[in-house]
């Protein structure tokens, strides 16, 4: 819990893996952040309150025959608040992603904020990845982005890590690391404490 302007706000970290939780409603004021790891599913995000921050990151490890279907709706009911949510994927052997996002700001839901980002990193020639994010805007007065990028590893990062003595398959290694490594710092710049136990 934080005091911020005499009011209490509440400040939360939220772990699907742990709750289970696929409905979440946000209706305090304050900072909140969700985290889940290789969970397939349908997950709604309702904003219903001002004065809401609401980071979502996703973390996807898929080998052998992995198969993750995942849908997020994040969903703008009150005005005056954020979500921005972040999905990574690293994908080998024959994993499948397919991913759809949406988010909703509904009149009421004026000067929002709004942000979907998803990045994934294929490290073989059979992954299937399939991503696709909406908005579906109904406010006038609202900052809304939405993206989302699927490649293989930089051959020139690659090739900058190998001529400082590194082999093809640690510089792959270190690459992709680093590729996760934003999730989780992003998380513990609001929640240094926590164990994500990947």
């Amino acid at each position: 819990m934080k005091v911020k302007s005499e009011k209490l706000e509440v400040m939360k970290f939220i772990n699907l893996n742990q709750t289970k939780e696929t409905k979440l409603n946000f209706d305090k004021p304050g900072d909140y952040t969700v985290f889940f790891h290789n969970l397939s599913g349908e997950f709604d995000f309702k904003i219903k309150s001002s004065g809401i921050n609401l980071d979502i990151y996703g973390l996807f490890i898929g080998n052998k025959a992995d198969n993750f279907q995942l849908k997020t709706n994040q969903y703008h009911i009150a005005p005056n608040s954020t979500s921005n949510l972040l999905i990574k994927g690293v994908f080998d052997d024959q994993s499948q992603f397919i991913y759809q996002g949406l988010i909703k700001i509904e009149k009421t839901g004026q000067k929002s904020h709004a942000y979907q980002k998803n990045k994934n990193l294929i490290l073989s020639e059979k992954v299937y990845v399939d991503s696709r994010p909406f908005l579906e805007i109904l406010a006038n007065d609202v900052f809304c982005t939405h993206g989302s990028t699927t490649g293989k590893i930089n051959e020139e990062s690659l090739f900058y890590l190998k001529s400082r003595g590194l082999s093809q398959k640690i510089a792959e290694k270190l690459y992709v690391s680093g590729f996760i490594q934003e999730i989780i710092d992003k998380i513990k710049v609001n929640q240094p404490d926590i164990d994500l136990l990947i």
